[in-house]
């Protein structure tokens, strides 16, 4: 997780110098893998009751999801296409971490999640 945050943030500056179109696709797919990861697994919202105090079963459950989530890969055709999908992934898991763990409305984002993972996730 460590190495993939790293490397999405050397991929965020080679985009940054180089533009959206200079960079191949994959590296736009690792810097938006770090995103998931920043977003669903390091930040928390303190201001809302289930996403301030995560138990560690919890934890460990997104943790393994978001990870799983990371070492898919995925076919996309363009930058854009990466950036999209990325962020409806994101706020799914959001979505989960705003729901008591197990409950109707979190296996309800859950299943939204994995059914728009099928839709890209490229099979091993």
């Amino acid at each position: 997780m460590k190495t993939l945050l790293q490397r999405g943030k050397e991929v965020q500056e080679q985009i940054n110098i180089l533009g959206d179109d200079g960079v191949p696709v994959d590296y736009h797919e690792t810097f938006w893998k770090s995103e998931v990861i920043d977003f669903v697994i390091l930040q928390q919202d303190a201001f809302d009751k289930i996403d301030s105090v995560c138990p560690i079963e919890r934890q460990k459950y997104m943790l393994d999801l978001v990870m799983d989530i990371c070492r898919h890969d995925y076919d996309f055709d363009n930058f854009i296409n990466v950036s999209e999908y990325f962020r409806r992934v994101i706020n799914l898991c959001r979505q989960m971490n705003y729901s008591e763990f197990h409950s109707e409305q979190f296996e309800q984002h859950e299943a939204n999640l994995k059914a728009l993972l099928k839709e890209k996730q490229i099979a091993e």
